[in-house]
């Protein structure tokens, strides 16, 4: 039966009894989590879960309070357990161009760092100061003098034995090196032994003189080979001996440093390092010694690279990376530019991602922003799958960098990416490592149920904002104004929208609309302000279309009754804002074997939906009618002046009307609007967007005036489902505008035609007069033509032919379409 419903039906009102405050300042807060009880304990296992893989992966819609959630949960964890370790980066003595990583207790790294720049400090002004001290020349002195005597005894020895054969040591210049040569002197000038030919040829030399001089070179040569490995041999000693005192002296400087810096840091994980530095700066010492300062940090090989510091830390680190990136997330090795335009690196480059930065705490990344960067996420799945970051420079290659690869670093992080329910589905099931690093589904729901206790944790989680945005309080009409529009939210009445969001900009807006007004509390009067601004705002493309429908573009009928014709009720989501508009549907019957002409198929705009919705109301007509003579009719059946996509079944109870007002040459009243998806047993399903399509052909009747017989005909299990705005409330209170609820097509056809619909009796027959009984007869006429002209054709050889032809052509189409 139809069912008129009365206004109580017609939305959700909060009971009085809910409302216990006159203001919202009496409620207290929220301090934990609402409404996500299955979501906050998948959380908590997976913070608490220590196995590998048991990373959290966190659904649901935006404004959900899914990121408030995780910030709440992480920064109340970590109490009482160990801080992460500190991470440094230094030079390997080993191997140059692959960085050591260092790992330490928490502090110790920067104990580290600023004792070794101490103790570098500290030997620059000592070291330099202490050879030039007078006691260390003197014991230098006395352990290398008597071999410099020597050395200088050897030397003066061969120049004494080079003059007195007439020759002369000098250096000569060979590009950029100079080497020690044997020069004759002839007129007391030293002359290279080529010009001595051209002296023969001019008379100055005879040939006997010039043969002797030629002879004594050679043996003066060779003498002077030996005297120069002899002095490289003595300057070798005096080396070796120098640095034996170097080492005598300052061996005890060095290991009392080391050792002190070693104290200082307290990590036993440092000792294999402060052994390496110990024998490298003994054997470097002279770096210190140098006068002349070099280009850059002549330290920079002994330098620490703290790259992750946790020293400041009061718990786990909780980080919030926003900008994946690669460089972000895993770190990045920096280069620079030298005068010359030189790009270079250095261990002292190398700086720390997202992922060290949260080692041994949390990370907290966004699904989306992770899947947009290129190879942020396979890098992120194998760094948590083999538990280590390896920093790679990936701008190296590009701009002739020195290539490091620094050493790769431990991973204990718990992650927790943020995103939509379809991502999580489609990484699910076509990445194969997806389950194997996230094993912790978190499903963020966007309602709760409509309970005493939820409305009262509603009306906190609004306190807090107006706590914290210092918003005016709600009186006790807003407070349950506010809790009436999160059923409307969550677009039904037997749930509240946990879309805290949503409503914390309703309660803002609200709140400036009272203070423009003068008010001293927000009232339902200001949510309703507030609410009714913002639809104005976004609906610009709703207006649009109601225009179109006021002058006639759109054609919607609102008075009278049409055969064939029927006003449908669609739901338009521009993303923004989302509206109702009324449709018309027609439906236009004729002779043949083809069924239901779904137009918007052949046409390719109907979506798989709508096709099966077409397909089951046609099972329903088959069910009906089909009993004992065959559904012999073409049935064209549209959404007039629809030029885009349709799918959907909602309609499909509406074409069934309107197929059986074309079939029964019945009007239909085109002042109800219908909506309602049907089964083959011709039952009312329930649908979507109940309320949006209300409202929607309310506006249209309204504009053009309401007669007090428009309304709405929607399924009866959709009831539940209504939370209409306000001014459809008071027209139907006023007895302007009506919404019905039905069960069956029986029903919503004898609302829609005031005819029975008829029942079948004891031999089959539908009640006389009734619509089913006079679709049962149009479609036995139709049945019977079709037979006739068969017999027809025949009859008739060259008919019969044509008639063959035509039927060809016709299964040949049949055969296309399907």
């Amino acid at each position: 039966m139809v069912r008129k419903l009365d206004v109580q039906d017609l939305a959700w009102h909060c009971p009085d009894e809910w409302i216990q405050w006159s203001s919202s300042d009496e409620v207290e807060p929220v301090e934990g989590i609402v409404g996500q009880d299955r979501a906050v304990r998948a959380i908590a296992f997976g913070l608490g879960m220590r196995g590998v893989g048991y990373n959290i992966f966190v659904t649901g819609l935006s404004g959900t309070g899914r990121l408030t959630t995780i910030k709440q949960f992480l920064e109340g964890r970590g109490g009482g357990r160990p801080l992460p370790d500190d991470v440094c980066f230094v030079y390997n003595f080993q191997k140059p161009d692959e960085p050591q990583a260092l790992i330490l207790a928490t502090g110790a790294g920067r104990r580290f760092r600023d004792g070794m720049d101490n103790l570098l400090e500290e030997f620059g002004k000592s070291l330099p100061a202490m050879f030039k001290d007078k006691a260390f020349a003197k014991r230098l002195e006395k352990a290398v003098g008597g071999l410099q005597n020597k050395e200088q005894g050897v030397i003066s020895e061969f120049e004494k034995e080079v003059e007195e054969a007439g020759f002369v040591l000098v250096q000569v210049q060979v590009g950029p090196i100079a080497r020690p040569e044997v020069l004759p002197v002839v007129d007391d000038e030293p002359v290279a032994l080529e010009e001595l030919e051209k002296l023969v040829v001019d008379g100055g030399m005879d040939a006997a003189q010039a043969e002797s001089i030629h002879e004594k070179h050679e043996v003066l040569k060779s003498r002077l080979h030996g005297v120069f490995e002899d002095v490289a041999d003595l300057r070798r000693q005096i080396q070796a001996r120098a640095e034996k005192v170097r080492s005598e002296i300052l061996c005890p400087v060095l290991d009392d440093a080391v050792h002190r810096l070693g104290e200082a840091v307290d990590d036993p994980r440092l000792s294999q390092y402060l052994e390496g530095l110990r024998v490298d700066l003994e054997e470097r010492i002279e770096i210190f010694g140098a006068e002349n300062e070099p280009e850059g940090d002549r330290f920079l090989r002994w330098r620490v690279n703290l790259a992750v510091d946790n020293s400041r830390l009061s718990g786990l680190p909780v980080v919030l990376e926003t900008e994946p990136t690669y460089s972000n997330l895993f770190g990045s090795i920096e280069r620079s530019l030298s005068s010359s335009g030189e790009a270079s690196t250095s261990f002292m480059k190398i700086r720390a991602g997202s992922l060290l930065c949260a080692n041994g705490g949390f990370l907290v990344l966004n699904a989306e922003d992770l899947l947009m960067e290129g190879r942020v996420w396979p890098g992120l799945k194998r760094a948590l799958k083999y538990g280590r970051v390896k920093i790679q420079s990936i701008e190296g290659m590009l701009f002739g960098a020195s290539a490091l690869k620094p050493e790769a670093v431990p991973l204990d992080v718990k992650v927790v990416v943020i995103g939509d329910r379809a991502v999580y589905d489609m990484l699910y099931r076509y990445d194969r490592d997806f389950s194997k690093v996230f094993k912790v589904l978190a499903d963020f729901d966007v309602v709760m149920p409509t309970i005493k206790e939820r409305a009262r944790d509603v009306i906190s989680v609004i306190s807090k904002v107006i706590a914290e945005d210092k918003l005016l309080n709600l009186d006790t009409s807003g407070m349950a104004c506010l809790v009436e529009d999160s059923v409307r939210l969550a677009r039904g009445r037997r749930k509240f929208s946990s879309r805290f969001s949503d409503l914390a900009d309703l309660i803002r807006e609200a709140s400036w609309i009272a203070q423009e007004n003068g008010a001293e509390a927000v009232g339902r009067n200001h949510v309703r302000m507030a609410r009714e601004a913002a639809r104005v705002r976004h609906s610009l493309s709703e207006d649009r279309t109601h225009e179109y429908v006021e002058e006639g573009v759109i054609r919607i009928a609102t008075e009278g009754s049409e055969v064939g014709r029927i006003n449908g009720l669609a739901v338009y989501d521009v993303g923004h804002h989302r509206f109702g508009r009324p449709s018309r549907i027609s439906a236009r019957v004729g002779i043949g074997r083809e069924g239901v002409i779904n137009i918007e198929r052949q046409a390719g705009l109907s979506g798989p939906t709508h096709d099966k919705g077409i397909q089951i109301l046609t099972g329903f007509l088959r069910g009906t009618f089909a009993r004992t003579v065959p559904l012999s009719m073409a049935c064209s059946v549209t959404f007039e002046q629809s030029y885009g996509g349709v799918d959907g079944d909602s309609a499909s109870s509406t074409e069934i009307y309107a197929i059986l007002s074309a079939l029964a040459d019945l009007p239909l009243r085109q002042d109800v609007a219908v909506t309602g998806s049907v089964d083959q047993y011709g039952s009312i399903q329930s649908i979507g967007g109940v309320n949006a399509k209300i409202e929607g052909f309310f506006r249209v009747c309204e504009s053009r005036g309401l007669t007090g017989t428009q309304g709405v005909m929607i399924p009866a299990s959709d009831v539940n489902d209504l939370h209409l705005a306000d001014q459809v409330i008071e027209k139907v209170q006023a007895g302007l505008f009506h919404v019905w609820a039905v069960d069956s097509i029986e029903d919503g056809i004898e609302h829609l035609t005031g005819i029975q619909a008829g029942e079948l009796d004891e031999d089959g027959n539908w009640t006389a007069d009734s619509v089913y009984a006079l679709c049962e007869a149009q479609l036995k006429k139709m049945a019977q033509y079709l037979r006739s002209a068969g017999k027809a054709d025949s009859e008739s050889p060259e008919e019969d032919n044509g008639a063959s032809d035509e039927k060809d052509g016709r299964n040949e189409r049949e055969g296309d379409e399907g």
